[in-house]
């Protein structure tokens, strides 16, 4: 983070030089998951993650760290995202609508300001993972709930609501960077940002 900002209680944030996702950050993040999963008493329940294709969810290594945590992943053919992956289904659209109105509502309240030679200032990482934070709260479960169904992904065939549960940790129970080890990452931590 740059000096002098904080991330806000609730988020997490990775940095690495690429700014790109690989394998080694997947391996970070499926022990943030299982850790997160540990502290919630869920570690023993039934998980599944849906995943696109892109070639870091797919490599051994990270397959075998799932099968070893007893997550299934579901893995979306290429090509295939529009139909049958819930966010690009029916969640992105209105996350993206939520995080253009805080952007505006900074714009507007002439959050962004000079520079001194006269350029509009970037807003500030911290307020960025406020507006992400707020613009995630604002989606519905029925939307999330929805946007399963459409996809097909539910724990019965009829698609019945009753089996879909989604959990949602208060600030008091959120996990973040003061009380999960390695949960960042530095530049140095990971040299081949080739893959997204």
């Amino acid at each position: 983070m740059p000096h002098g900002e904080q991330v806000p209680s609730g988020i997490v944030v990775w940095f690495q030089k690429s700014g790109w996702m690989d394998s080694k950050l997947m391996l970070k993040y499926i022990d943030y998951f299982n850790n997160f999963r540990s502290k919630n008493g869920t570690q023993r329940d039934p998980a599944m993650l849906v995943y696109d294709s892109f070639k870091g969810h797919l490599e051994e290594s990270i397959k075998e760290k799932f099968r070893d945590s007893k997550v299934d992943l579901a893995v979306i053919p290429g090509g295939l995202t529009s139909i049958c992956q819930p966010l690009d289904v029916s969640i992105n659209k209105p996350f993206k609508d939520n995080l253009r109105k805080e952007w505006h509502i900074w714009m507007a309240g002439g959050g962004s300001g000079e520079t001194v030679s006269g350029n509009l200032r970037r807003a500030k990482i911290s307020d960025v993972c406020l507006w992400v934070k707020r613009s995630w709260k604002a989606i519905s479960d029925e939307i999330i709930f929805e946007s399963f169904k459409t996809c097909n992904i539910s724990l019965d065939l009829d698609e019945s609501e009753s089996d879909l549960e989604i959990s949602d940790y208060d600030s008091d129970h959120s996990i973040n960077s003061d009380n999960i080890d390695n949960d960042s990452i530095s530049d140095s931590d990971i040299n081949d940002g080739s893959d997204k």
